[in-house]
């Protein structure tokens, strides 16, 4: 009886953790989005099919069969014929599985004109999702493509039409070959026009307003914006993207200087980033985040009425090397 007896206990405590076990199993499943990331770059066929994988598996486990694809632009909205051409081939290769029915191009472009939006990835979360309802999918699949100065980097996002809520991520890199920058070269013309066709002076001075950027230790440079005021003061608005895959701390001197077409020289007065501001000598420090474009503002106090560009911008880092962008053209206000 004292056996049957022990035996019955021990038979009750292997229950107990087999049922422990259960509880604590489904617990840690994760509903967080499904992160893949390959930051070594390989050829864009390997690197789509790697892509395609990791987004058969999310959008399988979530049971998301009718899906719609926008197309990959830059982080600044621009969309080249690379990031037409991505999503045309995650169509194909998702469509070659059988598993998945993917929205017509022409369709999808047709609803987003009508909502006003574009066909980028950057459209927020909520109109994706609504974008999404309109068409009657369970998925939109957006990303964003991002020149890493070696490679290109791919992010791609799914996003739940239903709930509005990204369930998947993933990364890829791409290896910088001379078809690629090609590509990534040819740009999307303005809505409305044939590529290169030019209907005014206007249009033709704004084709030809470029703003320079350059990458230095993974950290992007772009100038996005650049006035002169009434009250002769320049404001230059540059977006800082650390494509690192850490977070980086820089910090802007009060040595920053801009030089104007005539060889004058202006130091900077004003540095912002967000809410954060300084002037005179102190140095503005940040923390940027990894692949978060960050805006920058730079003033500069007493510029001449007779200049027209800033050949040269000179910005003092202290903790990284000096960063030159040059040739900036700048709009006066009236």
């Amino acid at each position: 009886m004292r056996c049957l007896l022990i035996t019955f206990c021990k038979m009750k405590v292997f229950w107990l953790y087999f049922l422990l076990s259960i509880v604590i199993l489904t617990a840690c499943k994760s509903s967080a989005p499904v992160i893949k990331t390959s930051y070594e770059a390989a050829s864009i066929d390997v690197q789509l099919d790697k892509l395609t994988s990791q987004l058969i598996k999310s959008l399988s486990e979530e049971k998301k069969s009718k899906i719609a694809i926008m197309e990959f632009p830059d982080l600044h909205g621009n969309t080249s014929e690379l990031g037409k051409f991505i999503p045309e081939e995650l169509t194909t290769r998702l469509f070659m599985t059988r598993r998945f029915a993917v929205v017509e191009r022409s369709l999808l472009n047709k609803v987003l004109e009508e909502q006003n939006l574009g066909m980028t990835g950057l459209v927020d979360i909520s109109s994706a999702a609504r974008v999404g309802k309109m068409l009657g999918v369970d998925a939109i699949v957006t990303g964003t493509i991002t020149d890493m100065g070696h490679a290109l980097r791919i992010n791609a996002r799914v996003i739940a039409t239903e709930t509005a809520g990204v369930f998947a991520v993933s990364s890829v890199s791409i290896e910088k070959d001379k078809h690629i920058v090609g590509m990534m070269e040819r740009v999307s013309a303005m809505p409305g026009k044939k590529t290169g066709e030019v209907s005014s002076d206007e249009d033709s001075e704004q084709v030809a307003f470029r703003f320079s950027k350059i990458i230095v230790e993974d950290i992007n440079f772009e100038v996005i914006g650049a006035v002169a005021t009434n009250n002769h003061r320049a404001i230059i608005d540059i977006m800082i993207t650390n494509t690192h895959h850490l977070d980086k701390d820089i910090r802007i001197f009060s040595g920053t200087s801009v030089y104007d077409n005539m060889g004058q020289q202006y130091d900077i007065s004003v540095r912002s980033i967000g809410s954060k501001t300084r002037r005179g000598g102190s140095a503005l420090r940040h923390l940027f985040i990894s692949n978060v474009p960050t805006r920058v503002r730079l003033e500069f106090d007493e510029i001449d009425p007779d200049a027209v560009s800033f050949p040269l911008l000179i910005l003092r880092l202290g903790n990284h090397p000096d960063v030159t962008l040059r040739d900036i053209p700048f709009e006066r206000q009236q």
